[in-house]
């Protein structure tokens, strides 16, 4: 009996951590959390008044419609352009000289507040070979494999959009398929 006295002080120093804890937790965790699910319940509303960042293919094309018209009779019909370009919500604001005091998106940095693609790692997000990706997409193991296999010149600098328009999937080797690109967009 004589180390009962410890294992009191024991028990006590656990029950007042245990106090302390949910003493910092009801000041930290909001009212809502954990009624419907692990989230905030009120992030649903908070979010429903935000505005959609993604905008979709649709308000794309009312600008773009050259492109958009490629790019529906071509084979990347099925992912939307924000996936290459980003959400195009910001470019839409700034092209149209809208106020963006109130967002703090770092796209605001570029000129047209959209993602330029880099003509390569756009294309490996899908095209990459790996286990997961289904085997009717088209892929590729190495990119520098892809190019020599195909009579090419790899170097460093070498990227998709050299022989790939991405909105089109039209192969022209030996032309820039960025080129091409640019010419359709003016």
């Amino acid at each position: 009996m004589r180390h009962a006295g410890h294992f009191v002080r024991l028990l006590a120093l656990v029950a007042i951590t245990v106090v302390g804890f949910l003493f910092v937790r009801s000041l930290v965790v909001p009212k809502d959390y954990g009624i419907k699910g692990h989230y905030r319940l009120s992030a649903i509303d908070d979010e429903a008044k935000r505005e959609p960042r993604h905008i979709g293919s649709a308000a794309c094309a009312e600008c773009h419609d050259e492109i958009a018209a490629m790019w529906k009779a071509g084979k990347h019909h099925t992912p939307q352009c924000e996936n290459c370009h980003g959400p195009g919500l910001m470019h839409t604001k700034v092209v149209a000289e809208d106020s963006t005091k109130g967002y703090a998106d770092k796209i605001l940095k570029n000129k047209n507040a959209i993602k330029r693609p880099t003509g390569i790692q756009e294309c490996k997000w899908c095209h990459l070979k790996t286990f997961e990706r289904p085997s009717t997409l088209k892929s590729i193991a190495s990119v520098e494999r892809h190019i020599t296999d195909h009579k090419g010149t790899y170097t460093p600098n070498s990227k998709c959009v050299d022989c790939h328009n991405p909105h089109t999937t039209v192969v022209t080797p030996g032309k820039s398929g960025l080129a091409s690109l640019t010419t359709a967009a003016k």
